[in-house]
């Protein structure tokens, strides 16, 4: 694998070009050493190009799961490939391809994929789809633009799957969160609408994380977090555009890390769009119409 690093003197980034773009580092220098503020890739995942072992990866032309792989569209069923325990079609499919990186300094990448290149491609509509990442002083950018490249219209949504160190500097500290939101769909693979939060859901104060029992996607997001490490005295700040309206928290049990996602649909959004529930995040593309998304993580 062929790592390429955007590098200032406080911010460090990895990028894996044939392995759907994903980050397999994120870290913030303290002192004379590189601190992983994502988790770090295996080295056995990095030969591999095993995207779901990395730091962050990106999730297109849908976030998360659909029941049984398959969704309706305007009056038409398509059946997808499972590619989940539970039959489910999972994180889209341009995480485990390569890209094409037509842009590349210090400070940003841009990276591309289009689907005519892929017969294979598990979706039934054609896209181009571009990544670019960026650091400023302080900070990680990125933006996704997804384009429909077909001759119809088409369902699409996309989101980023950072995955964080529950610890930095201090290893007996416990990372807190603070996030508003509206509500919470109720299952994985939702049926419905969102529902009011339960007090466990509640993030609006800040606590800590909780060491498991979330894989939980957050509706009326308002489009700000803050992950905050006590111990390490550091606040990760992130913005995302609009379009990313849902916010997912997942907590693997007895792991350094956890994941929070900034996605545009819900779980299973094209199949809640197709019963009518409009604000379940699913954008609907013109023919060349773009869908434009993006999130910036400031370390302070």
């Amino acid at each position: 694998m062929q790592t390429l690093h955007l590098e200032n003197s406080r911010l460090r980034l990895g990028i894996e070009p044939l392995a759907g773009a994903s980050i397999s580092m994120f870290a913030l220098r303290h002192k004379d050493r590189w601190v992983p503020v994502m988790r770090p890739t295996p080295p056995a995942a990095l030969a591999a190009g095993n995207s779901s072992a990395m730091s962050a990866f990106m999730l297109a032309p849908f976030s998360n799961r659909l029941a049984q792989a398959r969704f309706s569209f305007e009056g038409r069923e398509y059946q997808l490939q499972p590619n989940a325990e539970g039959g489910y079609a999972i994180h889209g499919c341009v995480r485990k391809r390569p890209w094409i990186t037509t842009h590349h300094t210090s400070t940003e990448l841009r990276l591309m994929l289009q689907t005519k290149d892929f017969p294979d491609l598990d979706f039934p509509f054609p896209f181009q789809i571009e990544i670019t990442y960026g650091l400023e002083v302080d900070a990680l950018t990125a933006r996704l633009a997804l384009t429909n490249t077909g001759e119809t219209r088409m369902p699409a949504g996309v989101g980023f799957h950072p995955y964080f160190q529950r610890t930095l500097l201090d290893a007996e500290e416990k990372v807190e969160l603070q996030f508003m939101a509206t509500g919470a769909y109720a299952d994985l693979c939702p049926e419905g609408p969102p529902v009011a939060l339960r007090p466990e859901q509640e993030f609006h104060q800040t606590r800590a994380v909780p060491r498991e029992g979330f894989d939980t996607c957050f509706s009326g997001w308002d489009n700000a977090a803050k992950i905050h490490w006590p111990g390490s005295q550091v606040t990760a700040e992130m913005q995302s555009d609009p379009s990313l309206g849902h916010i997912i928290l997942y907590t693997p049990p007895d792991e350094p890390f956890f994941a929070l996602e900034p996605v545009s649909n819900a779980n299973n959004g094209f199949n809640l769009l197709a019963q009518g529930i409009a604000d379940a995040g699913v954008r609907v593309l013109e023919r060349q119409e773009t869908l434009i998304a993006g999130f910036r993580l400031r370390l302070c």
